[in-house]
């Protein structure tokens, strides 16, 4: 059961977004980085900000992952019916 929730968790993908959508990271159920795009303006702007903005887009990213797996763990622990008392 715990590898097929694994597995499904694989498969999922989550966008954070910064800067009004300019800087794009995708991250697995997993929370591993799928994919980071940025916008070429963003180029030729500061470098802090760049940072700044993936910094954003990431935490945004891994935070729907995580929520997502904390949903899924709910879902599963419900469907167990665990009477202790």
């Amino acid at each position: 059961m715990a590898n097929k929730l694994q597995q499904e968790m694989a498969n999922e993908k989550y966008e954070g977004q910064a800067g009004n959508g300019k800087v794009k990271v995708v991250v697995s159920g997993l929370q591993e980085v799928i994919s980071i795009s940025i916008d070429e303006e963003l180029l030729k702007d500061d470098k802090t900000l760049l940072e700044d903005l993936l910094v954003v887009a990431l935490n945004d990213a891994l935070n729907k992952s995580k929520e997502a797996g904390n949903n899924a763990i709910a879902k599963l622990l419900g469907n167990m019916n665990l009477n202790l008392f």
